[in-house]
């Protein structure tokens, strides 16, 4: 086993602990923070991809867009799936311009590991069709970001709507 694999399957593995233990939790919904993360995944993935020597070819290319076309897909049913109640006055002292708190709970998981489970799959049927870019670090850091951008613009589209019907 390569070291590669090894320390992409570790961050997997670390993305999916951390994302999975939010998504059961109520937290407070800030819109102006939700893009925090997939603009951190982004940049680091892009950065890693850059740092990369494996030259890019066609089908590295349709895979990277269909990978991220399917994170996104997923991301937007997460945000479609998400909860929301009006937060707390007591979370509100912590956090004084978040009005909701929001959760995907337990289908959000399923949907994560789905995600995992079809990332994983196409990196495997990629590499047998001859891309290498596909399970490089990069392009995991993308789909991640992929998907959380996804969740990001769907649930601040619920959002609004709340918000106007709240108003």
């Amino acid at each position: 086993m390569s070291p590669q694999l090894l320390f992409n399957g570790f961050v997997i593995v670390l993305l999916i602990g951390y994302i999975g233990y939010r998504q059961t939790q109520w937290r407070a919904f800030e819109p102006s923070r939700i893009w925090r993360g997939p603009i951190v995944l982004a940049v680091v993935g892009l950065g890693s991809l850059v740092s990369t020597t494996t030259a890019v070819g066609t089908l590295d290319v349709a895979v990277l867009a269909l990978e991220l076309a399917i994170s996104g897909g997923i991301g937007a049913l997460m945000g479609a799936i998400a909860r929301f109640r009006p937060l707390e006055a007591e979370d509100r002292v912590r956090d004084p311009r978040a009005q909701w708190a929001s959760r995907t709970g337990a289908v959000g998981i399923v949907l994560w590991v789905a995600m995992i489970a079809v990332r994983i799959g196409i990196d495997v049927l990629a590499g047998m069709a001859g891309s290498h870019l596909a399970s490089s670090t990069g392009v995991i850091l993308l789909a991640f970001a992929a998907n959380r951008a996804g969740r990001a613009i769907t649930m601040g589209a619920r959002l609004q709507k709340l918000a106007h019907v709240g108003a």
